[in-house]
C-alpha cells in the first residue's frame, strides 16, 4: 500500500507532473495531493501505474463506442461510484476494520470507469482520468476515518484535498471536452457531489439516519446530472471515437 509519509507539496508535485505528461490535450493545475498520515483503510496505491490494465486505444482508431453507449455507461458507472463510496464511508465510520469487499468494489469500479475514458481518450487519457479519480476516493475515506475519530484537524486535511481534486478534475474535464464543460460549471458539479458525501458521512456516524438516507439519495441524483453534462459534452465533439 502507499506511503503517505511525504510532505504535502512533493506529493503534490510529483502527481502534478505524472498527470500533465500523461494526457496528451495539456491540461492546467492537474494533479491532488494526498494525505500526510497513513490512513487505516487505504484504496488509492501512490506507486501503482494508473494505466496498468487500461485497454489500449490509439488516436485515430475507428469507432468504439456509440453515443447512447458512451451516455449510458457513464450513467450507470457514476452512480454506482456515488454508491460504492458511501458504502465504504459508513463501513469506516462504523469501525469496520477489513472492508475489503467494499474496497474492491470501489477500485472495480473506478477500473470501469477510467477503460470508457480510454475507450474515448486513448490510454494517456484514461491514465491520467485512473490518477485524478483514485485519489479522491481516498480523500472520501480519510475524510470518514477522521469523522468517526473527532478528528478537526484530519477532517480539514481532507476537505482541503477534495477542494484541490474539484480544481484538477475540472480542469481535466474542461481541457478534455475541448470546453464543451465550462470549468465554473463542472467545478460547481463536483463541489455538490464532495458536500453530498461529506454531509452524509457526518449525519451516518452521528446516527441520523432519515438524513444520512436523504443525502446519499441526493448524492446519487447529483451523479446523474455529472454524468449528463460530461456524456453530452462527448458526444457534441464528434470524435472519432465516438459514433452515432
Amino acid at each position: 500500500m502507499n506511503d503517505c509519509t511525504e510532505p504535502r507539496t512533493m506529493r503534490r508535485a510529483a502527481t502534478a507532473a505524472l498527470l500533465v505528461g500523461c494526457l496528451a490535450l495539456p491540461l492546467a493545475g492537474c494533479g491532488s495531493s494526498s494525505h500526510e498520515s497513513s490512513p487505516p483503510v487505504t484504496v488509492f496505491d501512490m506507486n501503482a501505474d494508473p494505466g496498468q490494465g487500461l485497454p489500449v486505444a490509439k488516436p485515430g482508431h475507428p469507432v468504439v463506442l456509440a453515443r447512447a453507449a458512451v451516455r449510458s455507461t457513464l450513467d450507470s458507472l457514476l452512480a454506482a461510484h456515488t454508491t460504492l463510496v458511501a458504502t465504504l464511508m459508513h463501513q469506516v465510520g462504523a469501525s469496520d476494520a477489513n472492508p475489503a469487499a467494499a474496497v474492491k468494489a470501489l477500485a472495480t469500479n473506478t477500473t470501469s470507469l477510467a477503460g470508457a475514458i480510454t475507450l474515448v481518450y486513448g490510454t494517456d487519457g484514461g491514465r491520467a482520468f485512473q490518477q485524478l479519480w483514485a485519489q479522491h476516493t481516498q480523500f472520501f475515506i480519510d475524510y470518514a476515518h477522521a469523522v468517526r475519530a473527532h478528528d478537526g484537524k484530519a477532517k480539514q486535511q481532507a476537505r482541503e484535498e477534495l477542494a484541490d481534486y474539484q480544481s484538477d478534475f475540472g480542469n481535466f474535464v474542461t481541457t478534455a471536452t475541448g470546453g464543451r464543460v465550462p470549468l465554473l460549471a463542472v467545478t460547481s458539479l463536483l463541489h455538490g457531489h464532495v458536500q453530498d458525501l461529506t454531509q452524509y458521512i457526518e449525519a451516518d456516524v452521528a446516527g441520523r439516519v432519515v438524513e444520512a438516507r436523504r443525502l446519499l439519495d441526493q448524492a446519487v441524483a447529483h451523479m446523474h446530472v455529472i454524468a449528463t453534462a460530461v456524456a453530452d459534452s462527448i458526444v457534441r465533439q464528434h470524435l472519432k471515437t465516438v459514433g452515432p
